[in-house]
């Protein structure tokens, strides 16, 4: 009978919340969920873009933004029986990161498939619904071609230089007519009125276009292949990186090695490692105002280990690690 009574007892104790990564709903790294763009209260905010109606050859990215968030959580340390202390542990550093940062996960923008001005206008009013409420936007893509509409909601607000972190230059004007796809959108960015600088960093492959670097040059823009960033060091790139009040930094994820990075659209071997593109990212936030970045290619259709994913997930915590370290 005190047996029974004891373990009645023990039942009705309250549990602590575990909260493992298998479990919930995924959003990224399971941080709050933000479904009221009017109500967003944080430093961050999280979106995905899963659109892939710019690609010209190996589709999928369209679901990146669902695995991406899929393998970030395993980096989960808000309200998790795991860690009772905030933030993330730098090894190197040897402290914590984002341990006062609150950020929350506005999940995805409202696309609709083969409609490019009508899920480019939402993607425009949702970042500057965010900006509005004084959050950072944090995209998660999708293929390139989101860039632009993204750098679009930035207007009105000054001067912006553009650190592009890719394979490609995406400096086509037109293939045919078509002008919003993912080889154009830097292209694109560069005629907008208020863009400062452009630097181009992790160029590769046999796939870049002469016409496209010369017109890249002519307009004076920083270009660095993936040879010449290996040969100077993540830190030295940045430094060429010309100053700015403001930054936008967009990741195409081909930048790095297919070896390590085998989930994205266009492989390019030759690429960058992980420790080339973290000191790249943690350069240029030491280096100026970050009000913005976004994460593409990720396609996780043509990588079912995951790893693609997982490591996208990485780089952007890292990256916002490090931009609000500063």
């Amino acid at each position: 009978m005190e047996q029974g009574l004891a373990l009645t007892a023990e039942a009705h104790r309250p549990m602590p919340k575990v909260n493992m990564p298998v479990t919930g709903i995924a959003s990224f790294c399971k941080f709050p969920i933000c479904d009221d763009l009017d109500t967003v209260k944080a430093d961050v905010a999280i979106l995905g873009m899963p659109w892939d109606w710019g690609v010209g050859f190996r589709p999928g990215t369209r679901f990146g933004p669902r695995a991406v968030r899929e393998f970030s959580t395993r980096y989960a340390f808000y309200e998790s029986g795991m860690t009772t202390v905030p933030g993330y542990y730098d090894i190197d550093l040897g402290k914590r990161l984002l341990t006062d940062v609150s950020i929350v996960d506005c999940g995805d923008v409202d696309i609709l498939y083969t409609d490019i001005e009508y899920s480019f206008r939402v993607l425009r009013e949702t970042i500057r619904q965010v900006i509005r409420h004084g959050a950072m936007p944090v995209l998660i893509g999708g293929d390139h071609s989101i860039t632009f509409p993204f750098v679009e909601a930035l207007a009105g607000k000054g001067p912006l230089g553009i650190v592009q972190i890719d394979a490609h230059l995406d400096y086509h004007d037109s293939l045919f007519g078509v002008r919003l796809a993912n080889g154009n959108s830097m292209k694109r960015i560069s005629e907008l009125p208020y863009i400062g600088p452009i630097a181009q960093i992790g160029m590769k492959g046999v796939r870049v276009r002469e016409e496209n670097l010369r017109d890249s040059l002519a307009r004076g823009n920083l270009v660095i292949s993936a040879r010449e960033l290996r040969r100077i060091g993540p830190e030295e790139a940045i430094a060429r990186v010309p100053q700015s009040e403001r930054y936008f930094v967009t990741i195409d994820f081909d930048a790095l090695d297919p070896a390590i990075a085998p989930g994205i659209g266009s492989p390019e071997v030759g690429g960058m490692n992980y420790e080339e593109l973290r000191g790249l990212l943690r350069a240029m936030a030491r280096k100026g105002k970050i009000v913005g970045f976004d994460l593409c290619e990720v396609n996780p259709m043509v990588d079912p280990t995951g790893l693609t994913a997982s490591t996208a997930a990485q780089t952007i915590l890292e990256f916002l690690g490090a931009i609000f370290e500063r």
